[in-house]
């Protein structure tokens, strides 16, 4: 719980606490009941900033604390060959570990005989030379497609594969359940997770993408608790919320899904309850895209979800 210290302002002190602090302090969701330190690094994702402002945005995620930063798949081809140590260097130089790099460009379907294996290594070799830890990937997949098991098994065993060659190199293959993809739903993110070995693919839980899915990210953690490797964290807009429910296909024409934490309907203390339950040690990545910038931009935003994380009890 944050405390107001003796002779700060009431004003002052919500300046500091942050946008998400200000609304806790209104009675929002994010206070949590239990005040022990949450133990899960806290990183953030390059996606809030444009490709040309890339080195700003280390910059500005270090100078925020966070420890680590998810990198996006432009990164890997724009820092290809030597010019991964470079940026293996400067990340060290910064303090930020590479906790993840999307595979943007392995988008498995379970209609699809394409393996995405010769991209996947690529992903593959770029993060274990920045010494990386884990590599997403998201399906192609229609949402509510009808996919056989037999078609779904088939998409599970190249993830599979990729899984393998990642722990080789002492990464990990995780997948990601996104909206508008096969993931969208429980039970389509039941279906993957089915399909595959636990030994071979974790589970990024992205608790925005699921609660617009209808899904419960806290009954996730707990069910997959096991394959839990990394959650992104940041809040949906009540109104894409509330248009998912009636017409899912029809979020897509709305110009901004998701907000800074505790702006937005996802339940946080439920959450991070769950958290605290499977006594989770991953990654917690802030990932913020589709969403309306704040006057100062992208850095405004990662400083107000830090604040956010800081009163759930993240050590960031």
């Amino acid at each position: 719980m944050l405390m107001k210290s003796k002779g700060t302002t009431r004003r002052g002190f919500l300046r500091q606490a942050g946008t998400a602090a200000v609304a806790w302090a209104a009675g929002s969701r994010l206070a949590s009941s239990l005040p022990a330190t949450l133990p899960s690094p806290v990183g953030c994702s390059i996606i809030s900033w444009q490709t040309q402002d890339f080195a700003q945005a280390l910059e500005t995620i270090s100078a925020l604390g966070y420890h680590g930063v998810q990198l996006l798949g432009w990164v890997q081809e724009a820092y290809a060959g030597n010019k991964a140590v470079e940026l293996k260097n400067r990340l060290q130089k910064l303090k930020l570990s590479a906790a993840a790099l999307s595979c943007g460009k392995v988008s498995l379907r379970p209609d699809s005989s394409k393996d995405f294996a010769a991209e996947f290594r690529e992903c593959a070799d770029f993060l274990h030379t920045l010494d990386g830890d884990v590599l997403q990937l998201i399906d192609g997949a229609k949402p509510r497609g009808n996919y056989s098991a037999s078609q779904i098994k088939s998409m599970g065993a190249k993830m599979n594969e990729m899984g393998k060659i990642a722990k080789d190199s002492g990464m990990t293959v995780a997948y990601h359940p996104h909206f508008w993809r096969l993931g969208e739903t429980r039970e389509g993110l039941g279906r993957v997770l089915d399909a595959t070995d636990p030994r071979y693919v974790g589970l990024i839980a992205d608790v925005a993408h699921l609660t617009m899915g209808g899904s419960d990210p806290a009954e996730v953690i707990r069910t997959y608790r096991e394959r839990l490797v990394m959650l992104h964290f940041k809040d949906v807009r009540r109104e894409a919320f509330e248009l998912a429910r009636h017409n899912p296909d029809a979020v897509k024409g709305l110009k901004t899904h998701f907000c800074e934490i505790g702006t937005g309907v996802v339940n946080f203390p439920a959450i991070t309850a769950s958290l605290r339950e499977v006594q989770f040690k991953g990654w917690i990545i802030v990932e913020l895209d589709s969403y309306a910038q704040p006057a100062g931009g992208p850095a405004e935003s990662a400083r107000t979800n830090r604040d956010a994380i800081r009163t759930m009890g993240f050590n960031v």
